[in-house]
């Protein structure tokens, strides 16, 4: 990209007026100092977007590393390319190791030049990018809202697992957010500072998704975009089986191959799947030891269905920050439409909760309520069954004591239904006793599943 400010700092008039003649013709604006201090000079009046820094300035064969060290304490991320006509292997490996971005030799070979600038250049940018990525685009603490045991438990298990460095497998259906738990993990880290970098190998798949995650002779894939940060690789089990064994390969090697370029990232991989995982690996569709390698820290988030008692705060909550998602003011849900709320089903998960709150604020704005008419209609088909159950013909040929046992049958299996098992939650809403709901429901034949029970 033209325009961009590049300083170069080397004590040779002629390499200065070399380096800045090549970049000035591709469009860069150039700064130019001797020393130290001119360099330092030029950083305060105007912050450069990359440094060409020379390793042996003066008689100082390490004035360089000096300089390089002092620009990462004063501006960390200002890419910086070291120059030395006496490069070697270990001191390109240490270079590295203080923060350059990448070590070139004299003379240079103008093509190679130009190449290591525009890949600095475009790194920078890309990390800044994500620098300032902001939690607001993830609504990460939806998932502490509930009274289940995952809900009131997910912030302390999301601490412990940021402080490791330890990989993460996420298992969560659609709906559930595990892009917000990733990023939560990552902004918990030690490498919050860093990148983090969103791949969905679902949405790529049509593409190049191996050259975008692993990169080529001149461009920065994913993987390295990521460097000393975290990479979250949403639906991983969709990836080919050529981008699995890379990526198997780069676990176990700590580097893979773009190109011409060995590449090396320090990076935390976070990752998750919507599918049956071990169905998966059993038909071979995935690589057994890929999954091993990722599955450090196995995360389960159970669906909304199996936590039911987590739907109405859920619901509260978006409905009491309508205004601020939604640009509409709350209202209240009719019984019977919160009725039909708790007896779906929800295959959405949170996501479809929202919509549903928002939708139904939408359908209702004429009215004071949300009743069930304002609900959207794959709800209330699904629930119309569980409401319209009692058959009317049978219970008109039924004596009273008949009719009135078939009909506490039916009453109770609905509102066990509503509450997803849930006894205590079931017989608060009756008005009934604990252990008398449970007397009752053994009379009537009635058998709660051992979930149900437990709860």
């Amino acid at each position: 990209m033209s325009g961009e400010r590049i300083l170069i700092v080397d004590d040779e008039d002629e390499v200065r007026s070399l380096v800045s003649d090549v970049l000035m013709d591709e469009g860069y604006c150039t700064d130019l100092a001797k020393d130290e201090q001119e360099a330092f000079s030029h950083i305060r009046k105007a912050c450069p977007d990359l440094i060409f820094l020379d390793l042996w300035i003066g008689e100082d064969e390490s004035a360089g590393l000096k300089i390089l060290k002092k620009i990462k304490k004063m501006r960390v991320e200002i890419p910086v390319i070291v120059i030395s006509g006496h490069g070697t292997i270990d001191i390109a490996v240490q270079i590295i190791q203080k923060g350059a971005v990448d070590f070139i030799e004299k003379p240079f070979v103008i093509d190679r030049l130009l190449l290591t600038c525009r890949r600095a250049l475009e790194l920078h940018r890309l990390k800044m990018e994500n620098t300032v990525l902001k939690q607001s685009k993830f609504d990460t603490e939806v998932f502490s809202i509930g009274k289940s045991t995952f809900a009131q438990s997910i912030m302390s298990t999301l601490e412990k697992i940021a402080s490791t460095n330890s990989r993460v497998f996420i298992k969560s259906k659609v709906g559930l957010g595990a892009d917000a738990l990733a990023f939560k993990i990552h902004k918990k880290s030690s490498r919050s500072e860093a990148p983090f970098v969103r791949v969905n190998c679902f949405l790529d798949e049509r593409e190049d998704l191996e050259a975008r995650l692993f990169g080529t002779e001149q461009f920065y894939g994913y993987i390295e975009r990521a460097d000393d940060g975290t990479i979250f690789l949403e639906e991983i089990m969709k990836l080919s089986r050529c981008c699995q064994m890379r990526l198997l390969q780069f676990l176990q090697d700590g580097f893979y191959i773009a190109g011409n370029r060995r590449v090396r990232s320090d990076v935390r991989i976070i990752c998750n799947s919507s599918d049956d995982v071990e169905s998966l690996i059993l038909l071979s569709k995935f690589h057994k030891e890929l999954f091993y390698r990722l599955n450090v820290i196995d995360l389960d988030v159970p669906c909304l269905e199996e936590r039911h008692e987590d739907i109405l705060p859920l619901i509260n909550y978006y409905m009491s920050n309508s205004e601020a998602l939604f640009g509409l003011k709350p209202k209240k849900f009719t019984e019977m439409a919160l009725a039909v709320l708790q007896s779906y089903s929800w295959p959405g998960n949170i996501y479809q909760v929202r919509n549903v709150v928002e939708s139904s604020l939408i359908s209702s704005m004429k009215s004071p309520q949300i009743d069930k008419d304002s609900l959207p209609s794959e709800l209330t088909a699904s629930t119309e069954e569980k409401f319209v159950s009692l058959d009317v013909a049978k219970l008109v040929s039924l004596q009273m004591k008949e009719a009135k046992e078939y009909f506490e049958s039916d009453y109770l299996r609905a509102q066990i239904d509503r509450f997803s098992g849930n006894i205590s939650k079931t017989a608060e809403f009756i008005g009934m006793e604990r252990s008398a709901l449970h007397r009752k429901l053994k009379a009537l034949g009635i058998m709660p599943s051992k979930r149900a029970e437990r709860r």
